[in-house]
């Protein structure tokens, strides 16, 4: 194909790829001054019968005309042409000059907050117009992504119209071709795997895009909770409790407790925003304890806060150091430096934890706490409820009390709940209301729901 003029026009410089049913090649448009570079992708479908080259020519006829509305974005490129030649179809878009994403993420080289929380909202506004215009675009990765030489903009490229137009040859009737996946591996959603692609699918790729840059870590490499499939990350990245629950949140395991759309993740970031610059106006003071309070780490010190004193700080991080490792000492510093109440800072700490792990962080750090409060009240299995009822722990677990945890937990988690709640039941034969309760909620991904979630159960 090197230097054959396609179409009388479009000359072909080099040959970026493909495979047997399509080709992509960079060329010159010979028709224009300075004779400027252009992409072309090029369909050959798999066999000329008549049926097959008319759908094959309505199909990407339709994506060539979704491409021309996408390139009405500055960040999108734009659809120069869409010719068919001997029975085989091609597309010309704009070139696009500039690195690939790929090229700016380095192996153990994270990125700043504030170089992802741009990434972010940059491809996330493009994402919301594309998918206003119904199209999703299904690869979402780093070699997908350009940052545009002449203003740093990034660009969203290669939308895959000529593999969307074969995956729907490909299933047409008496066809016994397998289905094209379009996707990639690692930052491909378990929907769009099984070919059932939503928009949240390309916030899922962006979000592990976002979990890359800031851990360093290709997501070849990323751990995995094995019973739930979340992604476990936040312990291997400076990051701030308020981004981590943003990117967990993009990239959750079920479709529907993600984020649903672009601007809902537009939203919670300009939220995010928001509180790192009043944060920004407002700096923490710190304060050097007296040397008593420390028995390991005596050179380090502690926000001033009237959450905790200085031996329950110390005490909160020998805790958190069993759950995260070395980096406690500095996770407790920027978390408790922006908490206003020991709530919320036990809550925000609980995001850098696995699942399974925060149910029992909660109930470690309760007692850290001078007086009690409701959620201590539940944890501790003496108590008596003020109408002289039996302790949760001895009470029998009813029929109405099963399926109102299954209701609730299947609207939090989904389906998966009617096949947890029996299991949990199963895993002892004197399980207690509150344990019952405590096991299902260590399968809520989001530490606020899943305490809110006890807490109704048990009230």
């Amino acid at each position: 194909m090197l230097g054959q003029l396609l179409d009388g026009r479009y000359q072909v410089l080099q040959v970026l790829g493909g495979g047997g049913f399509s080709q992509t090649y960079i060329a010159q448009d010979t028709h224009r001054p300075g004779l400027p570079k252009c992409v072309v992708k090029h369909l050959k479908p798999v066999t000329r019968s008549p049926e097959f080259i008319e759908t094959a020519r309505r199909l990407f006829t339709s994506e060539a005309e979704t491409l021309e509305q996408l390139g009405n974005h500055d960040q999108i490129p734009r659809l120069l042409a869409y010719f068919e030649d001997n029975q085989e179809f091609f597309l010309v878009q704009e070139f696009i000059e500039g690195p690939t994403l790929k090229a700016e993420l380095f192996p153990n080289q994270p990125w700043t907050e504030a170089k992802v929380i741009q990434l972010l909202q940059q491809v996330l506004s493009i994402l919301q117009f594309i998918h206003s215009h119904n199209v999703i675009h299904r690869d979402i990765k780093p070699d997908n992504i350009i940052r545009r030489q002449q203003d740093g903009k990034l660009v969203l490229i290669d939308f895959g119209a000529v593999k969307q137009v074969q995956t729907q040859l490909l299933t047409m009737p008496g066809y016994t071709g397998a289905t094209i996946i379009i996707g990639t591996p690692g930052y491909m959603s378990t929907e769009q795997g099984q070919g059932k692609p939503r928009p949240n699918s390309d916030i899922y790729s962006l979000g592990i895009i976002g979990i890359q840059s800031l851990t360093g870590l290709h997501p070849i490499n990323f751990e995995e909770e094995p019973d739930t499939g979340e992604i476990y990350w936040q312990h291997q990245a400076n990051v701030s409790p308020e981004l981590a629950s943003v990117l967990s949140k993009m990239v959750l395991h079920h479709f529907k407790q993600r984020y649903q759309s672009a601007a809902e993740v537009l939203r919670a970031l300009k939220d995010l925003d928001t509180k790192i610059e009043a944060q920004s106006l407002q700096p923490p003071s710190f304060t050097q304890p007296s040397q008593a309070s420390f028995s390991q780490q005596n050179s380090i010190e502690y926000p001033h806060t009237s959450i905790l004193s200085a031996e329950n700080y110390t005490r909160l991080e020998t805790i958190l150091l069993e759950f995260v490792g070395p980096v406690a000492s500095r996770l407790l510093r920027q978390v408790a430096a922006s908490s206003s109440n020991f709530e919320e800072l036990i809550n925000q700490l609980a995001v850098h934890l696995r699942v399974n792990q925060q149910i029992d962080f909660q109930k470690k750090t309760i007692f850290l706490l001078e007086k009690p409060t409701f959620i201590q009240e539940l944890t501790v299995k003496s108590e008596i409820k003020s109408n002289n009822l039996p302790s949760q722990e001895h009470q029998v677990i009813s029929d109405n009390f099963i399926h109102q945890c299954e209701r609730e937990l299947a609207d939090l988690i989904g389906p998966i709940a009617k096949f947890l709640v029996p299991k949990a039941l199963k895993s002892s034969r004197q399980i207690s209301r509150a344990e019952l309760v405590e096991i299902l909620a260590s399968h809520i991904p989001d530490p606020q729901k899943a305490l809110q979630f006890q807490q109704h159960l048990l009230s």
